[in-house]
């Protein structure tokens, strides 16, 4: 099969009234049992975006206009911890992803990606004894919009982080090695460009993006990325270092053979999903739709035999974030303006 025809296949413009696409093999036995309807933990948030696990299983969660920062607990409830600083908040920038360090244990280390008056950047500070710490950017100049600023901080079993921005709808952004826009980063956890970076002195990882809301690894330690699409589809991505996805000069893969890394799977028409955040866990992809406002799982094993589902159609509204918890379930926020939630469900 060929990477158009797999396209073809996979556009969720097919998706039936069943949540299954047209032509695709539908699973058998236990994986494909829909997740559960879900629990409220948390409710009457403000556009919940960044979440992190903290060891006790607990979660930090972000607000993107407030700037707040809650722990929301494993058993239901949240609290306000502490509110980041220097966050301007304004279309879709504001408090975005967050991250706990990888020894977070020992370095009380929360990563937190904000827009500021002048840029997007990543900041750090400690969280200890329940509350947040003195701030410090360690990464600035990734350039700022009232859209697409990106925003997710995802840290790679190297401990290095990558970051996610946009081309903050200056679409010339995405190809210009010299602006941080438009790209998957990757730096250390103090903001300095790690050893084995594609280009030299720089943090680019790959380019040619529009929007990337959505990092995860899989168990393999390979990286998936979820992309906003203009008009013609959205993209689920595997990020491989040093490529470069097209965007302004493709989308949805429709490049020259060979010249762009095609997607592995899309959306068509983009109002059908609209990918924002992504979590890898049980050999799938889980995908936060906010125009589609549902949940997406897309089969990442075997070739010629993937497939998408569709969870929770309209139940939730619009899905921002999706992270899989330490206890195996998926923790997901909804994006929908006010009485926004923190909802557990178990993975089918």
């Amino acid at each position: 099969m060929t990477q158009l025809d797999r396209r073809t296949l996979f556009k969720v413009g097919a998706v039936g009234a069943g949540g299954l696409l047209a032509g695709s093999v539908a699973a058998a036995g236990p994986a494909t049992a829909a997740p559960s309807k879900g629990r409220t933990l948390a409710r009457d948030l403000r556009i919940p975006w960044g979440l992190a696990f903290l060891p006790s299983g607990d979660a930090l969660v972000a607000e993107r206009d407030t700037a707040r920062v809650h722990q929301v607990s494993r058993s239901g409830g949240s609290r306000v911890v502490g509110r980041v600083r220097d966050v301007s908040p304004g279309g879709e920038g504001g408090l975005l992803g967050l991250a706990c360090h990888p020894d977070f244990r020992r370095t009380r280390w929360l990563y937190a990606y904000v827009s500021t008056d002048e840029d997007n950047r990543v900041v750090r500070m400690r969280y200890v004894d329940g509350r947040l710490g003195a701030q410090q950017t360690i990464l600035s100049g990734i350039p700022r919009g009232t859209i697409h600023n990106g925003g997710r901080l995802r840290f790679g079993a190297g401990g290095q982080l990558f970051v996610s921005t946009g081309d903050t709808g200056d679409t010339s952004l995405a190809q210009d090695l010299g602006s941080l826009g438009g790209k998957i980063l990757r730096i250390t956890p103090d903001g300095d460009v790690p050893a084995g970076n594609p280009f030299a002195g720089s943090p680019v990882w790959t380019l040619g993006h529009r929007n990337v809301q959505g990092l995860a690894f899989d168990g393999r330690g390979r990286l998936w990325a979820t992309e906003l699409g203009q008009s013609t589809r959205d993209e689920l991505n595997r990020v491989v270092k040093g490529h470069n996805y097209g965007w302004p000069r493709v989308e949805g893969g429709d490049g020259p053979n060979g010249a762009f890394h095609d997607p592995f799977v899309t959306w068509s028409p983009t109002g059908t999903c609209s990918p924002s955040g992504l979590a890898v866990a049980g050999g799938f992809a889980w995908v936060g739709a906010l125009a589609g406002s549902s949940l997406y799982r897309v089969d990442l094993t075997g070739a010629g035999k993937r497939r998408i589902r569709r969870f929770f159609d309209g139940t939730f509204g619009r899905i921002r974030t999706v992270e899989p918890a330490p206890d195996g379930s998926l923790w997901i926020t909804t994006s929908n303006g006010s009485g926004d939630r923190v909802i557990r469900v178990k993975r089918g």
